[in-house]
């Protein structure tokens, strides 16, 4: 099992590492890796996920629904613990904001998603699961962001949030599953010299999002911050797993779909966080500190979850 275990988080480690290494060295530029970066969240894995999603057995929609709906839930419910920590250690609204996005939104697809397929398989019916548990989580994901985010004394006005619904349709993670699951419902896909070409681009995804997301974790980002962003880490990394495991009986979880769940809510806060924090006046680097340090801290968590739970 440690072996298993091993083969499943230390490929993740590594390139991460090969990623933080070529961009240390000077080997590829900062402008490479955020090029990369686009490629992997506007191609590679919208075609990653389409092809799992296609290709899985219609039994393992209903699952992966049912652990999306988990994650959601414990989204929320480490919000209102992000609120409460926030509001003891007394950070301002900015501050606070940042805090409560960064400890409930997790890096799914470039951090969880790689360790489950490594762990179980690309092509096994838990990979399916943990393609179609994506479908709910990353829409809701970006919306309660917004929610969070925006200051209290701005008006949440319907055009805004007509925005945000509009942004969530253009999510091109989104657009993967949506198409893969309606493939899959209707039993039929594109003929098989496009099917394999979007195959092949889907293969490149865990790579490169790795290498990217490597070069992002520069130390500059863990010298701002360290107290509330180790606070928001410890929501994040523990906090979001107990929850899990409190509510899985409730959604009717167990066995590789509870893992699954427990994976994607040990995952790091994600990059967009950062983004996200800085367009709309909340501490970026506060959630640029959270990033950098709970995707350092993720991998022996998880290892850790697969186990006592593998």
């Amino acid at each position: 099992m440690v072996a298993a275990v091993l083969n499943s988080v230390l490929p993740v480690c590594l390139l991460l590492l090969l990623g933080a290494g070529f961009r240390h060295f000077g080997f590829l530029p900062a402008a490479f890796f955020a090029s990369l970066n686009r490629l992997g969240f506007w191609a590679l894995l919208p075609s990653l996920l389409f092809c799992t999603i296609a290709e899985s057995p219609v039994s393992a929609g209903v699952t992966g629904l049912r652990v999306g709906l988990l994650l959601c839930t414990c989204s929320v419910a480490i919000t209102g613990a992000g609120w409460l920590t926030s509001r003891l250690l007394g950070l301002p609204p900015p501050s606070r904001r940042a805090l409560m996005q960064a400890a409930m939104r997790g890096n799914l697809a470039y951090t969880a998603l790689p360790v489950i397929l490594y762990a179980f398989g690309d092509g096994s019916p838990v990979a399916a699961v943990a393609a179609f548990a994506l479908a709910p989580t990353i829409p809701f994901y970006n919306f309660w962001a917004v929610l969070i985010l925006t200051p209290s004394d701005t008006p949440r006005t319907g055009s805004r949030l007509t925005r945000t619904l509009g942004a969530l349709l253009r999510n091109p993670l989104i657009i993967g599953c949506g198409l893969g699951a309606l493939c899959l419902a209707s039993g039929r896909r594109p003929p098989e010299a496009v099917f394999k070409t979007v195959a092949t681009l889907g293969q490149a995804a865990l790579p490169c999002a790795l290498l990217a997301l490597g070069a992002d974790l520069t130390p500059e980002r863990l010298r701002t911050s360290l107290r509330p962003a180790t606070a928001a880490t410890l929501l994040k990394l523990v906090g979001m797993p107990l929850a899990g495991l409190a509510l899985a009986r409730a959604f009717g979880l167990s066995g590789e779909p509870l893992l699954v769940a427990l994976l994607f809510l040990a995952s790091p806060s994600a990059v967009t966080s950062y983004v996200m924090a800085d367009q709309m006046g909340a501490d970026k680097d506060l959630a640029g500190a959270t990033i950098a340090l709970s995707t350092l801290l993720c991998l022996p968590v998880m290892a850790l979850l697969l186990l006592l739970f593998g």
